[in-house]
């Protein structure tokens, strides 16, 4: 079979989806748009200055010198004097939703930078901020460089040794519960003893069911690794790819700040009395007597730039997974003994930004709608907790939710290897997986499962290093209290480092793994056989999910597991 027949070339390729990638363009430019016309156009006075501010909470923002404003908060104190009895004659907490908020410095009778400076500017060892960052920058360049030899640290683990790569994390994690089990036990916590030691027994049975997928999720892990060895670009691309994200992020949160200047100060709805330095509400607490009231064309703006973020990053996701499905699939299906793969990644650059464009545009709409509704529907989860209606509502929508995100994911693997437009490759891939194994995928969840855990282990070891190394020399240079502080605060950093450069890593790699899987799936479908160590790995997964799907079928159809005439156990389908 020649790459020809599975890849598309440009002759084969046309625009497909472009009314998603003017939608793309369009919802782009009026964020922007829009952003600098309210930037030339902001007030010179607006709730940014710390001036500002502090007319808002004493009130001289809002207050009328001729006194008007008491009639405002006498109304706000019978609404919502009427509010509690209500909220009380149903049961409700009296005091939600009033305002209510401790503030500690004016109970205490300080300003807040009198507290401020009674927290921080006296407190014993204390780490001031520039000085910190001055002594600091050489741990930042060693935790990224580091950070990037540990990547390609892992990378060549798990080429040579994902066996004792996966078992040792499955191994890990149950020794961390026994551990656990073991302290909450002594500590007297009977709860907790009992549910890490129900922990332990449930990873114990789970390795135990599942070892034969772990060796094979190891080899699985292993050989895609090649893959990505193979096309280096791809690495760099993505890079680029969250580069050009960032750029316009940037920017859009800074308009998106700029436009809430727009608005005008208007009496708090929870001020009940007027104060000195601050206003008082219902139950006596402190309260601003100003709030920052936004015009109406805010909120929308303010809306239309978080659709914009969330599409812009999830389309510099989707094209991400696109260029890797379209280069792994160059690599896949190449002519035996193939060792250049020069251009496999260009090519697959070109159709993403090209012909291609609209379906990153509409499979990344996709997931910024998924994205919406699961605020949504965790909001909806917090604010009315008790409810079991809404718990099984989003319980449900969860599960439909995490449906259509694994379709769009392959679709779009196989619109970068076909050219299709996104639902053409959502109905191609469905079909392709529902004849080649779709039940067998449930395998193919430990392997983000394992490289999370592993990336979170190798950080936190880089941490520890860090603060090891930083707080010999600090503690002779800076002393021993300040020292520790500092070593801590560099540990911390450079995990933070390590944790955000290995998992970039490691998603390109899972992206590597859902694209051979596609590919193999093709494979099979075709009756064909490109890279036999792959097919050896995935048919294992095959035979044994088939094998096990038949004997539950014949033991719903009532059929013998046993055949006359033989003392030997076969199956029944056989």
């Amino acid at each position: 079979m020649s790459l020809d027949a599975v890849y598309a070339p440009d002759a084969r390729r046309s625009r497909r989806d472009s009314c998603w990638a003017i939608a793309f363009a369009l919802t782009t430019c009026a964020t922007l748009g829009v952003g600098l016309a309210s930037s030339f156009t902001s007030p010179s006075k607006a709730p940014t200055s710390l001036d500002t501010w502090t007319a808002l909470r004493t009130g001289a923002a809002c207050f009328d010198a001729d006194g008007g404003y008491e009639v405002v908060l006498a109304a706000n104190r019978a609404r919502i004097a009427s509010e509690t009895r209500l909220t009380a004659s149903l049961g409700f907490g009296a005091g939600k939703g009033h305002g209510f908020r401790s503030t500690l410095a004016h109970d205490a009778g300080m300003s807040p930078a009198g507290a401020l400076g009674a927290t921080t500017g006296n407190s014993k060892g204390a780490i001031d901020g520039k000085t910190f960052l001055h002594k600091a920058w050489p741990w930042v360049v060693v935790a990224f460089g580091g950070a990037f030899l540990l990547g390609s640290f892992l990378m060549t683990l798990l080429k040579y040794h994902a066996r004792s790569v996966v078992w040792g994390v499955m191994y890990l994690k149950i020794s961390v519960l026994a551990v656990l089990t073991v302290l909450t036990a002594i500590a007297g916590q009977l709860t907790g003893s009992l549910l890490c030691a129900l922990g332990t027994l449930l990873a114990m049975l789970t390795t135990y069911l599942w070892r034969g997928e772990l060796d094979i999720v190891a080899s699985m892990i292993s050989v895609s690794t090649q893959g990505l060895r193979d096309n280096p670009h791809l690495v760099s691309v993505t890079v680029i790819l969250q580069v050009l994200a960032m750029a316009y992020l940037i920017p859009v949160v800074y308009l998106m700040a700029d436009a809430t200047q727009h608005g005008e100060a208007t009496i708090n709805k929870y001020a009940v009395e007027s104060g000195t330095d601050v206003c008082l509400g219902y139950y006596s607490q402190t309260v601003d007597c100003c709030r920052w009231e936004m015009q109406s064309w805010v909120v929308s703006y303010l809306t239309l730039g978080l659709v914009s973020g969330l599409w812009v990053v999830a389309a510099a996701l989707e094209a991400r997974l696109y260029i890797i499905g379209g280069t792994v699939c160059q690599w896949y299906f190449a002519p035996a003994g193939t060792t250049d793969f020069k251009g496999t990644t260009s090519r697959s650059l070109k159709h993403a930004f090209g012909p291609s464009f609209g379906t990153i545009c509409y499979g990344s709409f996709v997931i910024t709608m998924i994205e919406l509704l699961k605020r949504s529907a965790e909001k909806m989860r917090r604010e009315n907790r008790g409810n079991i209606l809404v718990c099984l509502c989003t319980v449900c929508l969860d599960c439909v939710y995490a449906i259509i995100e694994y379709i769009s994911r392959f679709a779009m693997i196989q619109a970068s290897m076909t050219g299709e437009a996104f639902c053409d490759a959502a109905r191609t891939i469905t079909d392709l997986l529902s004849r080649n194994f779709l039940l067998a995928y449930g395998t193919y969840a430990f392997p983000r499962y394992i490289l999370t855990a592993v990336v979170f282990i190798l950080s936190v070891a880089f941490g520890y290093l860090a603060y090891a190394m930083s707080s010999v020399g600090y503690s002779f240079s800076e002393g021993v209290y300040i020292g520790s502080a500092y070593a801590h605060a560099v540990g911390i950093m450079c995990f933070i480092i390590a944790y955000v450069v290995l998992n970039f890593s490691v998603m390109i790699l899972l992206n590597v793994v859902d694209s051979i899987f596609v590919c193999y799936a093709i494979d099979k479908d075709r009756n064909a056989v490109h890279h036999p160590d792959l097919h050896s790995v995935f048919a294992e997964v095959n035979e044994k999910q088939t094998r096990a799907q038949e004997e539950a079928d014949d033991e719903r159809a009532g059929a013998p597991l046993f055949k006359a005439n033989t003392n030997k156990a076969v199956y029944a389908s056989m």
